[in-house]
């Protein structure tokens, strides 16, 4: 009954916003088109999304009685096309509002909940303008954006790319440079530039060479080989503030008779220099993050090594039905690097994927489970074992329907027995045309590790609207 309070109570403070705003945006969806201007075509795609959060209220100490939690969020994005001149206008942001005033400690606090009185984030990702034609065979980005190089980087600055440039089929480039956007923390404010250098030798090969600097110097070689049509191959090595990081070869190949699909890599991770590393590579090369990361727990990765098996394979005279599996090795460069976050292991999945069952058009079903076991001499070893399924289905008049469920349990010697999480969710999704459609989705949380807060389930509803035009 109390559960029951609680689910009607959320609905109640929620439901005036949800259907505002799906009625407003359904209707401005079936009212509005793509546009076309004097100086080019325009593209607007947004996503709104409503949702609302509850549970029994928590009956322990230190832990807030709040039951519910509900935020808003609108992702907005355009795209402007001057054809004749060559020029474009690329924008993706995000505004997101925490709505209730989630208090600190609740199980429900999240992100946006600590920004501020406020409570409120807006993000551009990025905000570009794209000159293709300015220089003959040369492209020019001018603003905020992504550069994709020995690491992603959210820079606000100027990014060039010459293809086949000087008449030299063999050869392109990138180059880049302005000042790093790190949009949680102001980490540094010196400028960063790169370049990206692609080489073309043979048909099929090409061999990258990517440079980046910032404070210190960080570099990446790699090659992507497709020496037949079914095999595919790439190898990489790379180096993080003049550091040895990783290096890895990777091939997949098909063989179309009998419709298998077989993966191998092998990959060799170094010793990281610092903590800091192996999240923000380009952005700090300091000892401490934790330092201007408030709640940021950093440890240092271990070198290793790790093998990856992977099979697909379509099962005969079943059309839509395949199996996969994968198995991963994992072995420290050195026992001695053991630590509570370092340690061998080897991970086994399995499962199967059904297209189109029983000849039904626009049904898709994928089952599986994950197998997990550790490998230590200093500390307690865990293993855990995972369950996994989805499906969806489209139906009659622009309809779809998806489901799913997630369990998993973990062992830790006999510190912790059988530690379970269970998960489902069910979605409903209204499709006007491919570019609008609707979605309403409930998710079902009930996990072990909040019973120590005196909750015994966690259930969320979400409404989403997203609209090109």
């Amino acid at each position: 009954m109390k559960k029951d309070r609680c689910f009607i109570n959320s609905l109640r403070q929620g439901q005036g916003c949800l259907f505002l705003v799906c009625l407003l945006l359904i209707f401005s969806a079936s009212a509005l088109a793509q546009i076309n201007t004097p100086i080019g075509e325009l593209q607007i795609r947004t996503r709104t999304k409503y949702r609302v959060q509850w549970s029994n209220p928590p009956d322990r100490q230190m832990v807030p009685n709040d039951s519910s939690d509900q935020d808003f969020e609108e992702q907005v994005g355009l795209d402007w096309n001057w054809q004749e001149k060559g020029v474009s206008l690329n924008f993706l942001g995000r505004y997101r509002k925490d709505l209730d005033g989630t208090p600190e400690g609740s199980v429900f606090q999240d992100y946006i909940d600590a920004c501020g009185d406020e409570r409120q984030e807006v993000n551009v990702y990025y905000g570009y303008l794209d000159f293709q034609e300015m220089i003959p065979n040369y492209d020019i980005r001018i603003g905020r954006q992504y550069v994709y190089g020995v690491e992603s980087v959210q820079l606000d600055g100027l990014w060039l790319r010459g293809d086949r440039v000087l008449g030299l089929d063999w050869f392109s480039f990138e180059a880049y440079g302005g000042m790093p956007s790190q949009p949680y923390a102001n980490l540094r404010k010196d400028g960063i530039g790169g370049f990206n250098l692609e080489f073309y030798p043979i048909r099929n090969l090409i061999l990258h060479a990517d440079t980046s600097f910032y404070k210190e110097n960080s570099w990446e070689v790699y090659g992507d080989w497709r020496p037949y049509p079914n095999l595919k191959m790439d190898a990489h090595g790379a180096f993080i503030n003049n550091h040895a990081r990783y290096a890895y070869f990777d091939a997949v190949g098909d063989i179309e008779k009998t419709g298998t699909t077989i993966g191998i890599k092998v990959y060799r991770n170094f010793e990281n220099e610092y903590p800091s590393d192996f999240i923000f590579d380009w952005q700090s090369p300091e000892k401490d993050l934790g330092k201007d990361i408030k709640d940021l727990y950093l440890a240092r990765e271990q070198a290793y090594y790790q093998v990856t098996l992977s099979l697909s394979q379509q099962i005969p005279k079943q059309e839509g039905l395949a199996f996969f599996t994968r198995f991963s090795f994992r072995k420290l460069a050195s026992i001695s690097d053991e630590d509570l976050y370092n340690t061998d292991f080897t991970s086994w999945t399995g499962g199967i994927t059904i297209d189109h069952w029983l000849h039904l058009e626009g049904f898709h079903c994928s089952i599986g489970v994950t197998r997990w076991w550790e490998s230590r001499d200093k500390f307690y070893e865990a293993d855990s074992i995972s369950f996994f399924a989805d499906l969806s289905q489209h139906l009659f008049n622009n309809w779809e329907i998806s489901g799913g469920y997630y369990y998993k349990s973990e062992d830790v010697n006999s510190m912790i027995e059988n530690e379970a999480a269970n998960n489902y969710y069910a979605a409903v999704r209204y499709f006007m045309n491919e570019n609008r459609w609707a979605e309403l989705k409930y998710e079902y949380e009930r996990d072990d590790y909040y019973k120590e807060f005196g909750i015994s389930d966690l259930n969320g509803l979400t409404c989403t609207v997203s609209i090109r035009f």
